[in-house]
């Protein structure tokens, strides 16, 4: 197990991890110092489990809100490929049957030109 070193406002804390996944919780950590110290600068150093927890609902709602526009994203593809879907079949119907109007079309006149050949008329 791989072990990392991270400073949160001021203090280190030792973090264990997956070999390769170093680099990884570094950049979180540093993503969340970032945010413990805005807020810290908003609502000054009211104490590390504050600034955290206040750090970690405000991410929170940020995963929500990008869960909720993704949910919403995909609905609204989901509807959008029903809609071409149906459009996609009416015209696939419609060309079916262009189709065999065509062909019975087609076998009519062969119907002709064969009785005019057998000498029907």
């Amino acid at each position: 197990m791989a072990k990392v070193n991270l400073e949160i406002n001021g203090r280190k804390y030792a973090l264990g991890c997956d070999e390769g996944e170093e680099a990884r919780l570094t950049r979180l950590g540093n993503d969340l110092d970032a945010r413990v110290k805005a807020l810290a600068d908003q609502f000054g150093q009211i104490g590390d489990v504050r600034l955290l927890v206040m750090a970690g609902i405000t991410m929170s709602d940020e995963i929500a809100e990008m869960r909720a526009d993704m949910e919403g994203q995909a609905a609204a593809m989901t509807e959008q490929m029903r809609k071409d879907a149906a459009i996609a079949t009416k015209t696939a119907e419609r060309q079916e049957s262009d189709a065999i109007n065509a062909l019975a079309s087609a076998a009519e006149q062969i119907e002709k030109l064969a009785a005019g050949l057998r000498g029907e008329t």
